[in-house]
């Protein structure tokens, strides 16, 4: 996909300015977007690692030109050297195929993983015909039996990250539910309370890891203007809204690190 000038300009801007809504700095003070202007900010040397909601479309390893990591990589002192998310990724993947682009050069590291671990794209297409169905209900009952088991994958998968860049700040997204409410809803939100645990699991034992969470608010799948692709090979993925709403996400959870150091 490619982004029109005006909206490239766009994306520069609301990057830096939707990472300082809500930023706090231990008190009531919001940061300014303008920080990002600092001429002192270190150089962030950055690698992205995941599945298809970091690469921005849903087959292959190629990369849209608005994935969260590209839109990351116009912020001020943001190098992303590596990208090497693709679609279909799991935690037994990315130790595979994508952790040997992070080394100790590396001082940013995201991750988006998990939800093809437990095939979350099969319990969408289940549950988005019928939320309230047997079948709907069977699939999800399956997925919360594997959440103990992608716990330890998650785990292990960052613990791996974080060994192979001790200094790295790892920024692990969540993925943004794909409806407003019910069954499915609820399910995906377990699958994000899984990676945020296993977060903290791995932060305990003094990773510089932190999770970040992503929602669509008044945006999700059965809203009237969705940032969920409908239709089409990309289905049920964020569109070029939702990826700069990722991107926000994480520029906002990175400023906050950078400016605490």
């Amino acid at each position: 996909m490619r982004i029109s000038r005006s909206r490239s300009r766009l994306v520069t801007v609301a990057l830096a300015a939707l990472a300082a809504v809500g930023l706090t700095l231990g008190t009531a003070a919001p940061a300014s977007a303008s920080a990002w202007n600092d001429p002192h900010w270190r150089e962030l040397r950055y690698v992205a690692l995941g599945d298809s909601y970091a690469a921005g479309q849903a087959s292959d390893c190629t990369h849209t030109a608005s994935s969260y990591p590209l839109l990351l990589d116009r912020l001020p002192s943001v190098n992303l050297v590596s990208d090497v998310s693709c679609a279909g990724a799991t935690t037994t993947t990315v130790i595979t195929s994508q952790i040997g682009a992070v080394n100790r050069t590396v001082s940013l590291v995201t991750v988006t993983v998990g939800a093809n671990d437990l095939d979350v794209a099969g319990l969408q297409a289940v549950c988005a015909v019928n939320p309230a169905s047997a079948p709907c209900a069977a699939a999800i009952q399956a997925r919360q039996a594997q959440l103990p088991a992608l716990f330890a994958n998650l785990a292990a998968t960052y613990s791996q990250i974080a060994a192979a860049s001790p200094a790295a700040t790892i920024l692990v997204t969540g993925y943004a539910p794909l409806v407003s409410t019910g069954p499915l809803y609820t399910a995906e939100q377990a699958l994000n309370a899984t990676i945020q645990g296993a977060v903290t699991s791995v932060a305990a034992a003094g990773a510089h890891i932190r999770y970040v969470a992503v929602a669509f608010t008044g945006h999700t799948a059965d809203s009237p203007h969705p940032w969920f692709v409908l239709t089409g090979p990309n289905i049920f993925h964020p569109t070029w809204q939702g990826n700069l709403a990722y991107a926000a996400a994480i520029a906002s959870a990175l400023l906050a690190v950078e400016l605490g150091r």
